[in-house]
């Protein structure tokens, strides 16, 4: 359903121009070849001819039955399944120019081709009369925990104005039934989340307000792969109004809906509750869940 991103600490770098290393354009990462000592003949016969290129694509289908598209030397393809796999990097990239020298070891601009041309060949890996393999790849989603939803969600603290709960999903969540001003935010759309916050009587539920340079070291990749990563998302469950439901009961339905758009509902009463001290929310929510794990609670 989605692209992902991935962020490291390490620059990438591409070759601009290289005489002697194969690339392929499809490929978001590129390796290079140690280079070799080419003759001057070579740089004109090289700059007044046409490179001819032969390339393999891979055409497989998934989940949803999309045609995706690969190169061959992203797929690994075994007797009953298959694995892809493909990275792109979209910004903070380097790049490291190769130079060329004339006899007499004089820098000189590298020659490029006058045309290239691809012979492309397609294989389709699992459909058609041709298919390599019967396999469909999809992620390995674990099954919706209903039973710990419903504990988790049976008791909350009722502050007007605040953050209910935070917790992470395998699962698109969609609440139904809430009263006014309740709302549940997806907490991975935005980059620092969303807060709750008083002004001049009324309550705003956005984004937080966070300042931040980001390092010049940064990289920022896409990655598509096959089967499919497990998608999850963290939501931040607020009460965005000003009235206290302290001491209230609410019946919901939560319905919940796996990447490849499968879905069921779920029965919630919630029952809020008055205590506000640290401690005793530190112990409802370990007692609730089991366990916590960076101030995200988890249920498949």
């Amino acid at each position: 359903m989605k692209k992902s991103c991935k962020f490291t600490s390490v620059s990438l770098i591409f070759l601009s121009f290289c005489l002697f290393a194969c690339t392929n354009d499809e490929t978001g990462i590129h390796s290079a070849e140690p280079a070799k000592e080419n003759p001057i003949k070579d740089y004109a016969s090289i700059a007044d001819s046409t490179l001819y290129k032969n390339v393999t694509m891979y055409r497989a289908l998934n989940f949803k039955g999309d045609t995706t598209e690969w190169n061959e030397s992203d797929c690994s393809i075994k007797d009953s399944s298959f694995t892809c796999y493909h990275e792109t990097c979209i910004d903070g990239c380097y790049m490291l120019v190769m130079h060329c020298q004339d006899a007499n070891n004089k820098q000189i601009e590298c020659p490029s081709y006058k045309d290239t041309i691809y012979d492309t060949t397609y294989k389709d890996i699992n459909f058609s009369e041709n298919a390599l393999v019967n396999y469909i790849p999809v992620a390995k989603i674990p099954e919706f925990n209903r039973d710990t939803v419903q504990k988790v969600l049976s008791t909350l603290y009722g502050d007007a104005c605040a953050q209910f709960f935070h917790f992470s999903s395998s699962y698109y969540l969609e609440p139904i039934g809430l009263p006014e001003g309740f709302t549940f935010e997806n907490r991975n759309s935005v980059p620092f989340g969303y807060e709750a916050t008083r002004r001049s009587g009324e309550c705003r539920v956005g984004r937080a307000d966070v300042q931040y340079m980001p390092t010049s070291n940064e990289y920022r990749s896409i990655v598509r792969r096959l089967p499919e990563d497990v998608e999850r998302v963290t939501y931040q469950f607020f009460n965005g109004s000003i009235k206290s439901y302290r001491d209230t009961t609410i019946s919901w339905k939560l319905a919940y809906t796996d990447q490849y758009g499968r879905s069921d509902t779920l029965d919630i009463t919630t029952k809020f509750i008055a205590d506000t001290s640290a401690s005793a929310r530190d112990s409802l929510r370990i007692s609730i869940l089991g366990y916590q794990h960076g101030g995200s609670y988890y249920a498949n």
